[in-house]
């Protein structure tokens, strides 16, 4: 009996020391920087009825409509001669059967490909 008061008042003081250790850091902390609120900043709202918006693209959109750019003839002439060109000169285009018959040179079976390889590294031997 005399034992377990004697390690009951041990721990009383063990954690009565680590409390008090506890309380020295928070006062060392508050010395140390002093505590500061952080300020809000006021967050602004932005509302803006929906007529404006829409208004304000409605003009964007005719700005961009009415903007015609002076392009000098020289460009016009280019333009003019490629166009033409394109007309005259079509690219031919190929049919599906002529490029497999171009590709079947070399034919590969992937079925048949698994089952060479399987067969070449079994993984038991």
């Amino acid at each position: 009996m005399e034992n377990f008061i004697v390690v009951l008042i041990s721990v009383g003081f063990v954690i009565y020391n680590i409390y008090r250790n506890f309380q020295k850091e928070v006062e060392k902390s508050k010395s140390r920087r002093p505590t500061v609120r952080p300020q809000t900043v006021p967050v602004e709202t932005y509302k803006q009825p929906l007529e404006k918006v829409k208004h304000k693209e409605e003009k964007k959109q005719k700005i961009k409509s009415v903007y015609a750019p002076e392009l000098p003839a020289e460009v016009i002439a280019a333009q003019e001669r490629r166009r033409q060109s394109k007309i005259e000169k079509p690219i031919p285009l190929k049919r599906i059967q002529e490029v497999e018959q171009e590709k079947s040179g070399v034919e590969f079976d992937l079925r048949q490909a698994v089952i060479q390889s399987a067969i070449l590294d079994r993984p038991y031997k």
